[in-house]
């Protein structure tokens, strides 16, 4: 940055003791022992930023701005910023600088600061955010900036941005989005209230996993495994258990198409652009996915416990007529019936 100086120039430029700290109007003239503290506060400011700890020496100019307003400190505080590549706000230092000292700063100086404020002008972006719920407390990068709805574009630093907005009793909303040099965008959020219903929709992802293989029978709603009675010797065992490793296929690949679309809605909800509507129907593919893996995953316990009965501990009386066990399996729970 072709105006900074060496440290001790850099600092040395708020001179006079805050002379015309109070000359914007509305602003009071600090008492002495405001100034005093203004003074303590920017000398520790100017030991922080030798020592390189620029975040702490920044802390110190602002709050000996704010007990004492000058334009000068604009300056430093402005070139700090600088140092931790706080660009935006940098430029809002050197443009409020200006703006403070413009009765008496020279021509030369403020063509200087001019050619400072031109580059920066390339290292950030205006953002305007504009939000369905007023009121609502708005932040970026997890830094509050104001309340919906704002006036004016956010200036922002170029490069990766996470734009949040919360309201009590609304589900909050964040949206990722990527910033260039002298971009001007505009991201709009929707909150929505935490008792409101969540409509579902077919998902336009359906169509790109693989189906979830049909169990062996349907009956009604659900589906039905029938297993063999007691009526089978013994040696016939291995029916029910492969009906119940039937059912543990069924809840594995269940399983991994709920995995497929948790992560699914996860990468939309991180997609900048995408509708409400897309997210509620990736939400609701979500939910399905999971209990249908819950039903499926009790099915197969069920059936794993009526197999080690007829397997192991059922006697095998001489049956009239050869028996039945079907286990059927619907979206609302597990139904089991038949012969015992």
């Amino acid at each position: 940055m072709t105006m900074f100086l060496s440290r001790s120039v850099m600092l040395a430029l708020v001179v006079g003791l805050w002379a015309g700290s109070a000359g914007a109007a509305g602003r009071k003239t600090p008492t002495k022992a405001t100034l005093e503290e203004a003074q303590s506060r920017y000398q520790r400011g100017r030991e922080l930023y030798d020592e390189n700890d620029f975040q702490a020496a920044l802390v110190e100019f602002q709050r000996a701005y704010e007990l004492a307003p000058s334009y000068r400190l604009l300056f430093n505080i402005a070139q700090v910023q600088y140092q931790l590549q706080d660009y935006a706000n940098a430029l809002g230092s050197f443009q409020q600088y200006l703006q403070e000292g413009e009765a008496e700063l020279s021509g030369p100086r403020r063509e200087e600061v001019q050619r400072e404020i031109d580059r920066l002008e390339v290292r950030v972006a205006r953002v305007r955010i504009t939000v369905n719920k007023p009121g609502a407390e708005i932040s970026v990068d997890d830094v509050p900036v104001g309340t919906a709805p704002l006036r004016e574009p956010l200036l922002v630093n170029a490069g990766r941005r996470k734009v949040s907005v919360s309201l009590t009793g609304h589900v909050p909303v964040s949206r990722v989005v990527n910033v260039a040099g002298r971009d001007s965008i505009e991201v709009s959020l929707e909150l929505v209230s935490t008792s409101a219903p969540v409509a579902a929709a077919p998902s336009p992802a359906a169509s790109s996993l693989p189906p979830m293989p049909p169990p062996p029978q349907t009956r009604g709603s659900g589906a039905t495994a029938e297993v063999a009675g007691s009526d089978a010797p013994r040696g016939a065992s291995w029916v029910p258990w492969a009906a119940t490793g039937g059912l543990a296929v069924a809840s594995g690949v269940s399983a991994l198409l709920t995995l497929n679309a948790s992560n699914a809605l996860r990468e939309k909800r991180d997609t900048f652009g995408v509708s409400r509507g897309d997210l509620d129907a990736a939400s609701s593919r979500t939910r399905t996915m999971a209990l249908t893996t819950d039903v499926l995953t009790g099915a197969t316990v069920v059936a794993a416990g009526i197999s080690a009965y007829l397997t192991f501990l059922r006697p095998s009386p001489a049956p009239t007529a050869p028996e039945r066990v079907r286990v059927g399996v619907g979206p609302g729970g597990v139904d089991v019936s038949g012969s015992f």
